[in-house]
């Protein structure tokens, strides 16, 4: 959105500042003038569905049976939460029509207590301005410009249409690029539209080798070398070793060209805990991270501080509390985490529950413990997470069908950790500074100097076709009603997509495939300079099963003279130098007791070198250094012996 707004700024000098918004937050707008309806915030909604599913009666025999799996009622709610967005009319399917009525029933039931789930603002909005006597008042607008329009789903276009009546309309698609929309319709977005007047732009050849490459996936062509930039494969032993490789060559790119953090992204192929694990990982390996997609509230110890005061609060066990394996895991932040009896005292005389909470935060000193433990980005990702505990709090106050005690605060908190990471985000946290993690379809039409695709086996592009773990593949893939692409022939496959790289013969098969090669092109488009193609050879499991690089990108390999192989940088990020460090003493002791068995001259000195090398960095390095040195230690003395871990897993030293 700040691309288009600098753009359309200096495009209509004078002339007035164009209002330019997501068609979410536009529809929000004319909800909150025409209706006095609260918006369910994402997790209110998370719990409020939950608590309707827990009583409700399933006409179905199959969904009766299946209410008995621990994850059905997660299913159900995230098949609901999607047909909502879609408005999709299922009433086919006996199952998929049972869960429409429990769809409709739970709406009812919102209405009777003056709310909306976001799900419902689109096409709330569109019977507001097909109803309202004077739409020019709540519009405010003389022309709309829709752009990104290939991804406008069914209601979006409604909506469009309602808002844009008796005003110039200009929509802007791009061809072959849809991923958002063609996951739930099939075909281009023209032909499901009629314009008065249509204009089709000479494409433009690509300017560098990665939107090169992107052409190659989105449409099967292979453009000419435009010897700008570099596409490049980035292979490692298994997935951890592939983001281990990722931080070590943004280390190197940063040394050696001066590049920031926000300068880079790591595309991942689906949202929620994939997202969350990438960040994770980056995160030890000491590269700042940012996402528009993922808060990190399911993970924050913040959160995890207020939900353990909330127990106590509770009258949940202290003792059990104070032994919670995640406090060990955050010794910075839970230096105090539980209030003492006093302070639980004061604390339970309080009216309310967010009042309470923000007083223990501020006398437990919560913001400045933060402020000490993380960096300046991470701080204000935590300090948000903490903002949105206390509105949880205020909403369970407030809200008269959910009891005001600790005891719903806790189960509401809880619920919005365990879920965070799998929640459909409806709407996006601008935030700059760390490297640019998010799946795919988030990063669309972003621009960014060095991307880095992860994963890009056969396991995953094209994998397999994963809607839903309500039905089995092979029955959704006959459920026309269902609100995703299901039910398609050949033709539905040939109108989508241009290319054809699947030996499938189903049609369904074929459809998801060519999706998830779309998925990659729009990826490597968001490559300014530079793009990495990441994989990985072995599972990293028990079973270590090998894995294939995907088959886009052997094509790709295959036909594109500019894609190579990246080589080893050497060491340039932390993890690399920590993981460096720790296992010099293991080859080092290594090289010495070869020397018994076979005819190998070590030299001594220069070992002693090396370690008094290590041993001055370790000084320098302040209590980062005492930390590594410890570990040290403690790899010599495991590898010498004097530690040992017995069979039930605890360490003894001898």
């Amino acid at each position: 959105m700040r691309t288009f707004r600098s753009l359309l700024d200096g495009a209509v000098p004078g002339a007035g500042v164009p209002r330019v918004t997501s068609l979410v937050v536009q529809a929000t707008d004319v909800v909150n003038r025409t209706d006095d309806r609260t918006v369910l915030s994402d997790d209110m909604q998370r719990e409020l569905v939950h608590r309707f599913l827990e009583g409700h009666e399933w006409d179905t025999d199959y969904l009766r049976r299946a209410s008995a799996n621990p994850s059905f009622e997660d299913d159900v709610a995230q098949l609901m939460e999607t047909a909502a967005w879609q408005d999709a009319p299922m009433d086919e399917t006996p199952e998929l029509a049972d869960i429409a009525d429990a769809l409709d029933a739970f709406h009812a039931w919102l209405a009777d207590h003056d709310f909306l789930e976001r799900g419902q603002l689109v096409s709330e909005a569109t019977e507001a301005l097909r109803e309202a006597d004077d739409p020019d008042r709540i519009v405010g607008a003389d022309a709309v410009l829709a752009v990104e329009f290939e991804e406008f789903l069914p209601p979006d276009r409604e909506y469009l249409s309602a808002l844009a009546d008796g005003r110039e309309l200009v929509c802007i698609a791009e061809t072959d690029a849809s991923v958002r929309r063609t996951w739930v319709e099939p075909g281009p977005v023209t032909n499901h539209v009629s314009f008065s007047r249509r204009r089709d732009e000479r494409e433009r050849p690509p300017a560098t080798r990665p939107m090169a490459t992107a052409a190659h996936l989105a449409r099967g062509t292979v453009p000419e070398d435009p010897e700008v930039g570099s596409v490049r494969v980035l292979s490692s032993e298994t997935p951890a070793d592939q983001l281990g490789a990722i931080a070590d060559e943004i280390g190197a790119l940063r040394a050696r060209e001066g590049l920031a953090y926000d300068d880079f992204a790591v595309a991942v192929e689906r949202s929620g805990t994939a997202v969350t694990e990438t960040i994770s990982e980056l995160r030890r390996e000491g590269i700042a991270t940012s996402s528009a997609t993922v808060t990190g509230f399911g993970d924050d110890p913040a959160v995890r501080e207020l939900l353990r005061v909330a127990r106590s609060l509770a009258g949940d066990d202290r003792e059990e509390l104070a032994a919670d394996p995640e406090l060990a895991a955050d010794p910075e932040l839970a230096a105090d985490p539980l209030p003492d009896a006093s302070m639980l005292e004061e604390l339970d005389a309080m009216d309310g529950l967010a009042d309470p909470l923000r007083r223990w935060a501020t006398e437990s000193n919560l913001k400045a413990r933060i402020g000490r433990a993380e960096s300046p980005l991470d701080a204000r990702t935590q300090f948000s997470n903490v903002k949105n505990a206390f509105a949880i709090a205020e909403s369970v106050e407030d809200t008269d069908y959910i009891a005001s005690t600790w005891e719903s605060l806790v189960t509401v908190l809880e619920r919005a950790h365990e879920y965070a990471p799998k929640r459909t985000r409806t709407s996006s946290i601008d935030r700059d500074g760390g490297v640019r993690v998010d799946h795919l379809q988030s990063l669309k039409n972003g621009s960014f100097a060095v991307v880095f695709l992860t994963n890009v086996v056969d396991e995953a592009y094209p994998g397999d076709p994963s809607l839903t773990r309500l039905f089995p593949d092979e029955r959704v893939a006959g459920m026309a009603d269902y609100p995703g692409v299901t039910d398609v022939d050949d033709g539905g496959v040939e109108a989508t997509f241009p290319t054809d790289s699947t030996a499938s013969s189903r049609p369904f098969r074929r459809y998801h495939a060519e999706h998830a090669r779309r998925r990659l092109a729009v990826g490597a488009a968001t490559a300014r300079d530079r793009l990495y193609c990441c994989l990985y050879e072995h599972e990293g499991t028990a079973l270590d099963r090998r894995v294939q690089p995907s088959r886009f990108l052997a094509e790709a390999y295959r036909r594109l003279p500019w894609l190579t192989e990246a080589t080893e940088s050497g060491i340039h990020g932390e993890g690399t130098a920590e993981e460096y460090l720790l296992s010099r003493p293991d080859r080092a002791l290594a090289d010495v007791r070869r020397t018994n068995s076979r005819d190998v001259t070590v030299s001594l000195d220069a070992l002693e070198a090396e370690f008094g090398e290590i041993d001055r960095l370790l000084d320098e390095s302040g209590e980062r250094g005492e930390d590594l040195r410890e570990a040290l230690r403690a790899r010599i003395d495991f590898a010498d012996g004097r530690v040992r871990r017995d069979a039930d897993g605890r360490v003894r030293r001898d």
